[in-house]
């Protein structure tokens, strides 16, 4: 399973990286390759059996410290 998603997200990023770095567009391959760093880590954390908390709860939490709420 976790091969799988290996691939999937290999693919992904062969996809989209090469017209990203032609174009010189590094902001965008920063923040893509940001985002799909997390994606494969929780996607890879879920294959594996790990329970997760619900990523709405941690969003809340860190805007409430942030803003002292």
């Amino acid at each position: 399973m976790i091969a799988l998603l290996l691939m999937g997200f290999g693919i992904v990023a062969l996809i989209q990286i090469p017209g990203l770095i032609k174009k010189q567009w590094w902001r965008e391959l920063a923040c893509f390759t940001v985002l799909w760093s997390i994606g494969l880590v929780l996607s890879v954390m879920l294959a594996m059996g790990i329970t997760l908390p619900p990523v709405s709860t941690m969003i809340n939490q860190y805007i409430s410290g942030m803003f002292g709420i």
